[in-house]
């Protein structure tokens, strides 16, 4: 692909160096927030622009009331309404997302409105293409069309070149904008195994300092799971999907939004708000990105693209920006070599099902292989090859890859950032974390698993975690915890891990405590004294007077050999009866 560059000055906005977007172009604008949107939608033209998701086009409507954004809810007779009611009165524009893309096609067919000879399509934020497809195959519905239009092009401050062949067929050129300054933010690159920790860490440091914190972190359960853990509910807000805000609702926690509202102290956003979204505030933001491959693979961030569009949401600026981030060297990461041999071998034998020939039953059981074959999903309806989820393919082991060892990271981020690196291994990591909550392991497993962490925490009672994990294993696992500082580790491991030994054991070390207590001792030494000869049953029945005055909760047997406690003795006879003879007070 024929490649032009631009140059672009500080403050110098996208039109006043390409006044028109060209067609069959991928412009890489270099720079976010530079306006390449802003001026297609004052283009004197008619525009249909393509967002990736629904804050954005709410975002730009606020700002471009003449617009029409079209998103789930709005219908094929609004569109309808608006192409005939703005029919000779300007430029028309509508934003929409690539799911209801279908719905403004049909309103153009009804009104005969010419979308592929008279629009310009624009694809914003191209890279959602290759990067949702494999969990988004809608993002591409539009892709079809897309080549049939005369005029049309993608943009992106980070985009990813499509193997698509319709681009090159098509002479597609790339626009790539140079800034003539130092146009590369700061991140800190903290590499950890105990991320909840860090992020908790600076959530410490940001705290009083005016700038709300914003925590992008692409799990839902993992931001709920840190929000409890923190105790932070009161102080957070959830920016996620119209699903995620529905569970995040289910599990009481009211403050999740689908669309952008005023920011709390402390923010999540998933994936939803990563690109294109306009964040205005007051002053600067302090930008935290969170990769925990322990409790979610998909948390991972590509340093180039998403990193890069995540700190340019912030229209104001970002204060410090941040990516706390784990690895995992044994995670599996197949070639380009690899991926390209497997797709196409499956290619091979989704081609041949498809080729055979049946009628009546033999229809069905062909369509029913077809829909079981996991390469259904890498084709289009038509048989044709799709090339997005290729490309997804590809991408996906390509971030996976750098999340394998932190040096592979910061190579990546200094692409595209100037970057301080700070390495934080400890002695309990995100993996012990997860194994404390792990549903498959078995009672005594699991008892023998809080042992172990709680051994490795008490060897390290300086680390600044030490209370927090203490308090935290002790809210997910009391009885355990409770155990181990009552029994120790030695003889929890005598006693097998069985919960219920155990619990004797620790009962009747508390009731010998409790009768060892300087209290009980004074009582006894007070009514017995050394040389009193008594007998056994006399001795027995003081005893048990004993314990029931004073509420000592003993198991076992009360025997007069109990007063060894309190006396030294010796057992004596006198005409066939047993006595007690008291010795030295044991004190």
């Amino acid at each position: 692909m024929d490649t032009t560059y631009i140059a672009i000055d500080a403050n110098q906005r996208f039109d006043a160096v390409m006044p028109e977007i060209p067609t069959n172009s991928i412009i890489n604008k270099t720079i976010t927030g530079c306006g390449a949107t802003y001026a297609e939608i004052n283009a004197p033209r008619h525009s249909l622009i393509i967002e990736p998701n629904v804050p954005v086009i709410e975002g730009k409507m606020k700002k471009h009331p003449q617009m029409l954004g079209v998103f789930e809810g709005v219908t094929t007779e609004d569109i309808i309404d608006y192409l005939n009611a703005n029919h000779n009165d300007g430029y028309l524009k509508i934003m929409t997302t690539p799911e209801s893309f279908p719905k403004v096609r049909s309103a153009m067919i009804q009104t005969h409105t010419d979308m592929y000879g008279e629009w310009f399509l624009l694809f914003d934020e191209c890279e959602r293409t290759i990067q949702d497809a494999g969990y988004r195959g809608s993002i591409t519905l539009p892709m079809d069309d897309f080549f049939r239009c005369k005029h049309k092009a993608m943009v992106s401050a980070t985009p990813i070149i499509p193997s698509d062949p319709r681009f090159e067929q098509q002479g597609f050129t790339m626009k790539i904008l140079r800034p003539t300054y130092d146009h590369k933010p700061k991140m800190l690159l903290i590499h950890t195994n105990d991320t909840v920790g860090w992020v908790r860490t600076l959530m410490g440091q940001v705290k009083g300092k005016g700038h709300p914190l914003c925590i992008f972190l692409n799990s839902t359960d993992t931001i709920y799971r840190m929000i409890c853990t923190y105790k932070i509910e009161k102080r957070s807000k959830v920016f996620c999907s119209y699903e995620s805000v529905k569970k995040l609702r289910k599990l009481d926690f009211s403050q999740a939004y689908a669309s952008l509202e005023e920011l709390a102290e402390i923010n999540f956003f998933t994936s939803r708000f990563f690109s294109a979204v306009d964040i205005e505030l007051p002053t600067t933001a302090c930008v935290l990105i969170v990769t925990d491959l322990s409790f979610a693979t998909h948390t991972v961030i590509d340093p180039t693209t998403e990193a890069v569009q995540i700190v340019g949401r912030f229209r104001n600026g970002v204060e410090d920006a941040a990516h706390i981030f784990n690895t995992n060297k044994e995670m599996p990461c197949k070639s380009r070599e690899e991926i390209t041999t497997r797709l196409e071998e499956c290619e091979t034998v989704y081609k041949q099902v498809l080729q055979i020939k049946a009628s009546g039953a033999g229809c069905d059981t062909r369509a029913q292989a077809l829909d079981g074959m996991e390469y259904k999903r890498f084709m289009n309806t038509d048989g044709t090859r799709n090339w997005f989820m290729w490309d997804n393919a590809y991408d996906d082991e390509r971030i996976k890859q750098y999340y394998t060892d932190a040096k592979l990271m910061c190579e990546e981020y200094e692409k595209a950032f100037h970057t301080d690196y700070t390495e934080h291994i400890y002695p309990l990591s995100d993996c012990d974390r997860l194994q404390r909550t792990n549903p498959r392991l078995k009672m005594k497993d699991l008892f023998r698993e809080i042992v172990r962490q709680l051994e490795i925490l008490e060897q390290n009672r300086t680390w600044n975690e030490y209370y927090f994990l203490r308090e935290e294993i002790q809210n997910q696992v009391p009885m355990m915890v409770d155990a181990y500082y009552a029994l120790g580790a030695e003889e929890i491991e005598r006693l097998n891990y069985n919960m219920g030994t155990i619990s004797k054991q620790i009962q009747e070390n508390e009731s010998k405590q409790l009768l060892t207590s300087e209290k009980i001792r004074k009582e006894v030494h007070s009514r017995l004294k050394t040389g009193d000869k008594l007998p056994v049953c006399i001795v027995n029945r003081f005893m048990n007077n004993l314990i029931t005055q004073f509420g000592i909760p003993y198991r076992k047997k009360v025997t007069a050999k109990l007063i060894g406690i309190y006396f030294e003795y010796r057992e004596v006879r006198t005409n066939k009866q047993r006595f007690i003879e008291l010795g030295k007070q044991i004190i």
